[in-house]
């Protein structure tokens, strides 16, 4: 019988959103499955560093309080990492991991591990580096950001573990996509992400006004939060107030349904660690236009599931997502692969396994 082992997985909690809590989340309700190959996860949940408060409560509370959990039968502590805040809090968990001789995974989910590094202070610097090559094994989220882990880690084993969307992923065991002539009559490309420009709005509102410009105008509905009225602008000095309209904040069934109903999915980030919003589309039939980066260059399968293009460039965006647009059969074949290849490739049990057999190798 193979020996019980116990991870602690370390990341954000306490009401704080976005991409990393999302990944706790989905690994919280996998807990099962771990369970059928004898590991037991569990879960420390860190604190933003926005307020003072908070600060003073991380180091009167929450350090006590996880050298005692740890303490407790913790085999491995897996730190999931992102930039700004998050940096210093893991660093000094980490280091309390070390006095107490456990092993440790170093998790990176966000852009820029270089600049990051770089940016630090000196004592900040010093600790990262140490915590990034030192670690007892390391993942990336896709190729790319394992890459950039591997420039720190001197040959030491990095991982490339995706992300896994556990409703989405119900939705494409459903069945092939959802035909196109049952989805929303006023046909949509859906967007889902923060409001910034880093997400590639700018490029994606100018690919819309070429397109309007040239008598091919195409749809798209924006669902998230951030600078709306920003963007509402920009949008109304394009002339393009036709072309994009913004659902907010969406989550479970609301989102699905959003998806879809959608004719494809765009989302043309600078640089995109993973794109849990990408895998999620897929998983409902969407083909994806995205951008030759980070984790689209794992997730689409160029001109076979959707279409990546140059980061950027408002022309090629355009035409892919006018191509798309102008052949519905084109862009449900694509969908349809995209589903398959989800499946396939970051179903809930994949990514699983994928964690199993990094905390195997380490005891």
């Amino acid at each position: 019988m193979r020996k019980i082992l116990r991870v602690l997985h370390v990341g954000p909690g306490f009401g704080q959103r976005g991409g990393v809590a999302s990944v706790l989340d989905e690994l919280r309700a996998a807990k099962l499955l771990f369970e059928e190959s004898s590991i037991l996860v569990e879960f420390f949940d860190t604190r933003g560093f926005k307020s003072i408060k908070n600060r003073i409560l991380f180091f009167l509370l929450d350090v006590p309080r996880f050298f005692i959990r740890v303490l407790n039968g913790i085999d491995v502590i897996h730190f999931h990492v992102s930039a700004r805040g998050s940096i210093l809090r893991k660093l000094i968990l980490y280091r309390v991991s070390r006095i107490l001789g456990r092993r440790v995974v170093f998790h990176w989910h966000s852009n820029n591990l270089r600049q990051s590094v770089e940016r630090s202070n000196k004592w900040i610097k010093s600790a990262l580096l140490d915590f990034i090559e030192l670690a007892d094994d390391a993942i990336g989220v896709s190729n790319e950001m394992a890459d950039d882990i591997r420039r720190f880690r001197a040959g030491a084993n990095v991982r490339v573990i995706g992300n896994c969307a556990t409703s989405a992923e119900d939705v494409a065991l459903l069945g092939p996509a959802k035909a196109m002539n049952q989805r929303d009559s006023q046909s949509y490309f859906a967007f889902s992400g923060r409001f910034v420009e880093e997400k590639g709005l700018i490029e994606l509102f100018s690919a819309l006004e070429l397109l309007k410009k040239e008598q091919r105008p195409v749809r798209v509905k924006l669902a998230g939060t951030g600078e709306t009225m920003r963007w509402t602008e920009l949008a109304r000095k394009l002339d393009i107030t036709d072309c994009v309209s913004f659902a907010g904040w969406l989550s479970g069934g609301h989102l699905t349904d959003f998806y879809r109903n959608a004719y494809g999915f765009c989302l043309p980030s600078h640089r995109e660690p993973f794109g849990i919003a990408t895998l999620e589309a897929m998983f409902c039939g969407l083909a994806v236009v995205g951008t030759r980066r980070g984790g689209f260059l794992d997730l689409v399968k160029d001109k076979e599931t959707g279409f990546l293009v140059d980061s950027g460039d408002a022309r090629q965006l355009a035409d892919a997502l006018e191509k798309l647009w102008s052949d519905p059969g084109l862009a449900w074949r694509l969908g349809e692969a995209g589903r398959r290849y989800g499946l396939s490739r970051y179903s809930v049990k994949s990514v699983c396994a994928e964690y199993v057999s990094c905390y195997r190798r380490l005891i």
